[in-house]
């Protein structure tokens, strides 16, 4: 019942006065329970939670070209299945996303290889992200690596000035551009952000 409906019930008799007395309690007395949320909604929260919890690694494969025809998306879904060493692979407008849900050895260069030498007619490879949990080792030559989690996979990482300082053996998850992947030699990391905790 809204407040103009209560109000309008009067102050004539002292029925009408009780009944908008009864009416207001109905309005303001809130049960304590209802506001307090329901096991069900917590325990959805909690999944949905766990659920938005950030994969092991990612890379992500800028391209430009022809992203929109089924037979172009089929195609290049397939190319970086093949390479992606039980990766799943999501194609988005412009890029290409490769999830690995949990600890794995993860085959940078023979998913971003999947890309780079394709032989679709109107598509090519622009850039590298790569996004991993894992931690940053420095040597005393200023030198950094940087570890994947639980699998002892390493790239060689550089790290721009303007990052804040990260202790040695610090799990965090990290950011970071791929270079040299135009070329044969090793692949290497160029950190964007790095977060602690991973």
């Amino acid at each position: 019942m809204k407040i103009r409906s209560i109000l309008s019930l009067g102050w004539s008799s002292g029925a009408g006065v009780f009944s908008w007395i009864a009416a207001a309690s109905l309005l303001l007395a809130v049960p304590a329970g209802s506001m307090a949320t329901p096991a069900s909604t917590r325990t959805s929260q909690e999944a949905a939670s766990v659920k938005a919890a950030p994969p092991f690694a990612r890379v992500y494969l800028a391209v430009r070209g022809c992203m929109s025809c089924s037979h172009c998306r089929t195609s290049i879904r397939q190319m970086v299945r093949s390479n992606a060493g039980g990766g799943e692979a999501r194609l988005g407008d412009d890029q290409i996303e490769v999830r690995y849900a949990t600890p794995r050895t993860v085959p940078l260069r023979e998913v971003i290889r999947s890309l780079a030498e394709n032989r679709l007619h109107d598509l090519s490879l622009v850039d590298v992200l790569f996004e991993a949990r894992g931690t940053i080792g420095l040597a005393k030559d200023g030198t950094a690596t940087f570890a994947l989690a639980e699998t002892g996979q390493s790239f060689p990482l550089v790290i721009e000035p303007s990052l804040s300082p990260t202790p040695s053996g610090t799990q965090v998850r990290l950011t970071a551009v791929v270079d040299g992947w135009r070329k044969k030699g090793a692949l290497s990391l160029s950190a964007r952000e790095i977060r602690p905790g991973g």
